[in-house]
Formats: structure tokens, sequence, C-alpha cells
């Protein structure tokens, strides 16, 4: 069976930035896959805007899951 893990804010930022090392990827060429900006895009990260509609395709582009809170 396994345990459905819901990420707070702090966990989603510490998962963002180890994939970003693990993929060799930086914040803008995230935000360019997303069509977002890269404030825009660190402001989700660290937990200062919600974008509940971009977290989602975060986690699947850097290979982590995520589930929302409200889910």
């Amino acid at each position: 069976m396994s345990e459905v893990i819901i990420l707070d804010n702090k966990q989603f930022h510490i998962n963002v930035q180890t994939a970003l090392i693990l993929k060799e990827m930086t914040m803008t060429e995230v935000a360019k896959k997303l069509g977002i900006s890269v404030s825009y895009l660190s402001d989700i990260v660290k937990g200062n805007r919600k974008g509940e509609k971009y977290k989602k395709q975060i986690s699947e582009l850097l290979g982590f899951y995520y589930e929302s809170k409200g889910a």
C-alpha cells in the first residue's frame, strides 16, 4: 500500500531545488518550458504565490510527486 505524501511549501521548495541540481536545469529553463516568468516560478517555489495550477506541472517536469492539499 503506497502512502500519499502532501508537500508543504518548504518541502516543495526543497524538492524543486534538489531536482534542479540532479537534472542540471535552471529556473529559467523550467519557466520557459511552462510558459511563465522566472519571477513567477520563483514565487511559486518559495511559497509567496499559490500557483496550484503550475505546481503539478513543475513536479512532473522535474520528476517528483506532488498532490495539492485540496485534492
